[in-house]
């Protein structure tokens, strides 16, 4: 995407409240790339650490507090970037002061919790900040899905790892919504419903913890959507770290080479594989220019605040997310299929 605002674009001006990484390294540099977005503020409850991102980073406008940037008057949406458990009180506290919010994944500790945004002002946009989702190739992937070139999906399978050694990383901590599937089983979930595009019937999951923080470090489950078709994943905090994306369908297969985290300044690729048996594959690669999907993400977002067409995501879907993860705790616990209601 090009860097250069026109006359015709007035961007949305973002407030950011905190400093995490992922704001500092990603999202806040994609904002300054896309031509429909201004970073304008950002807040910290420490003063002079928000000061200091602010003039490292390029914004204008620095505040001692969460609430301080959510009151700035020039502020049109705001990213929240902070601990699962601060998601939905300051998405609501947002909301409520006309914010638009684009949150970061996932968005609540349960459904229960996410209801609390279900009533979404008229006139603001609320998202959950699953970048993957503006990925050009998986833009087209879904199309082709729905497009049967693969016949009817039967099977995806995801892989997503990596090992977690930071100890004062707020996702060593379960009061405040750490772990595994928190932090990477969200992905799978909404990837899974992404691609079948309904809703699993029931999950089964087994969940290994972590014997000194008590929170999951690796989980592996299956998704049932009925009529025959099936979805598992792992993932975890614990291992090396990969990632994988598998989608089978009654005439053929589609991998994503790096689906979640790609290259960075690097072509993408779908793989498709038509073959009827299995010595005579024949993968078809389809390749895609170098997309910074969060990039993708923030300009998609200030589109729809614009009254433009873009993808968007909408609470409805962050509730039914949230629901199978719910789920899937409910299943590492008993160790039988729950129902995803």
């Amino acid at each position: 995407m090009s860097n250069t605002r026109t006359r015709t674009i007035k961007p949305v001006r973002w407030g950011i409240l905190g400093t995490a990484n992922i704001a500092v390294d990603q999202l806040i540099p994609a904002m300054h790339a896309s031509p429909w977005c201004e970073p304008w503020a950002i807040g910290s409850r420490d003063l002079d650490k928000a000061r200091r991102c602010a003039r490292e980073m390029g914004i204008p406008h620095a505040h001692d507090s969460y609430a301080a940037v959510l009151d700035d008057p020039e502020v049109e949406a705001v990213y929240i970037p902070l601990p699962n458990h601060l998601h939905v009180e300051y998405a609501r506290m947002a909301m409520d002061r006309g914010k638009h919010v684009l949150c970061e994944k996932p968005i609540a500790m349960t459904a229960a919790e996410a209801e609390v945004l279900a009533d979404v002002p008229q006139g603001i946009v609320l998202g959950e900040a699953f970048m993957v989702r503006h990925q050009p190739r998986w833009v087209e992937l879904r199309k082709q899905l729905r497009d049967q070139a693969i016949g009817e999906v039967r099977a995806v399978q995801a892989l997503l790892s990596f090992t977690l050694d930071s100890p004062g990383d707020f996702r060593l901590r379960r009061e405040y919504g750490g772990g595994a599937i928190f932090d990477l089983g969200c992905y799978a979930s909404m990837t899974t419903r992404y691609l079948f595009d309904t809703e699993p019937q029931r999950v089964m999951a087994l969940i290994e913890r972590d014997p000194e923080h008590e929170v999951d470090i690796r989980a592996t489950a299956i998704l049932d959507y009925g009529q025959g078709r099936h979805a598992s994943f792992t993932v975890s905090t614990a291992m090396a770290a990969t990632q994988h994306l598998h989608v089978v369908g009654s005439t053929g297969a589609i991998d994503l080479p790096f689906p979640f985290a790609p290259q960075q300044n690097a072509s993408s690729t779908i793989i498709v594989d038509r073959a009827r048996a299995l010595n005579q594959c024949a993968p078809e690669p389809q390749t895609f220019a170098p997309a910074a999907h969060y990039e993708c993400e923030v300009t998609n977002f200030a589109r729809v605040i614009r009254g433009e067409s873009a993808p968007h995501f909408d609470i409805r879907d962050a509730i039914a997310n949230m629901r199978v993860l719910d789920a899937l705790f409910a299943s590492g616990e008993s160790g039988t299929w729950q129902p995803v209601t």
